[in-house]
């Protein structure tokens, strides 16, 4: 069985965006790796807190890192309100998700945040380039045909 045109291009796009959504998952797990460093040694801000904030603030990074550079291919067909509120909703449970393992790892066995870190996003891995390609920065579904009528001549007699 051999594979036509579209669909190797297809296979190789997806790959070619697997390969930059790893690159681009640099963004968040450095992000908050970095800020909750500074907020914890420097500020000396609680651990819950420099980690919710670290990790907002990283994701909201991401997310641009993402759609201008990850999943730039379809971005002409995509309705950015739709992206945003699909990014927000996906990422907020995935982030929950990512530091609630993190926590837990801390609180349960006494993993600190810098270790849980690479934990949780080594688990995360296997959801999240699924979750964006086919949802977050999937096209949207517009038909291709407008739906404007043409306009009618108009008699005047």
């Amino acid at each position: 069985m051999t594979m036509g045109p579209l669909k190797k291009k297809s296979v190789r796009q997806g790959f070619i965006e697997f390969v930059k959504l790893q690159i681009a998952g640099n963004v968040p797990f450095w992000g908050t790796y970095a800020l909750y460093a500074l907020l914890d040694k420097v500020y000396f801000a609680d651990h819950f807190w420099a980690l919710l904030v670290s990790t907002a603030a990283a994701y909201t990074a991401f997310f641009f890192v993402d759609d201008v550079w990850v999943f730039n291919q379809e971005r002409s067909s995509r309705k950015k309100t739709t992206e945003i509120w699909r990014f927000i909703i996906f990422t907020s449970f995935n982030a929950l998700l990512v530091f609630n393992i993190t926590w837990l790892l801390n609180e349960l066995f006494g993993i600190t945040p810098y270790v849980g870190q690479f934990v949780s996003a080594g688990l995360s891995i296997s959801w999240t380039f699924i979750g964006y390609k086919f949802w977050v920065f999937a096209p949207t579904g517009h038909s291709k045909k407008s739906k404007r009528r043409p306009a009618r001549a108009v008699s005047h007699g």
